[in-house]
């Protein structure tokens, strides 16, 4: 099991973050590694289950997530529903106002592989590329798309 955390206060406004981070589909325009992202279900405003195709290290993953928004309070939530590779996968993102054109940022995700990992593969694709992911996000949200 691999756990990260990443917190930062990133220079994007807080909305324009969180339309960027609710937009599953348009993951793999910006998103390095992600292939396809669908949109399977939304029983309600806050609450879709979403499929990724990603490939990491040479690796094609498909996962669903469950993801509950409450984009009020800035926190967008998953938790793995099904997976080729993943045994456990939850995470959140919480975005909070941190001034004009601020955000005070915290991603957090927990991970489980159903396959053995070595440890330093786990640090590198957890923790290494967890920094460049979130500021992917920020450049998308500033953007203006």
């Amino acid at each position: 099991m691999a756990q990260a955390e990443f917190r930062e206060v990133l220079l994007v406004d807080e909305q324009k973050l969180l339309r960027v981070i609710s937009q599953y589909e348009a993951y793999p325009e910006f998103v390095d590694g992600c292939r396809s992202v669908r949109v399977l279900s939304q029983s309600s405003s806050d609450l879709l289950r979403v499929q990724y195709e990603v490939t990491v290290m040479s690796q094609e993953i498909t996962y669903t997530l469950d993801h509950k928004h409450d984009l009020k309070s800035g926190r967008v939530e998953w938790s793995l529903v099904e997976s080729n590779f993943f045994k456990k996968n939850i995470g959140r993102w919480e975005v909070k106002s941190a001034g004009a054109g601020k955000s005070d940022v915290s991603y957090s995700i927990e991970v489980e592989f159903k396959v053995p990992v070595p440890s330093f593969i786990l640090n590198r694709l957890v923790k290494g590329s967890l920094a460049g992911m979130v500021k992917s996000f920020e450049k998308r949200a500033n953007s203006n798309r």
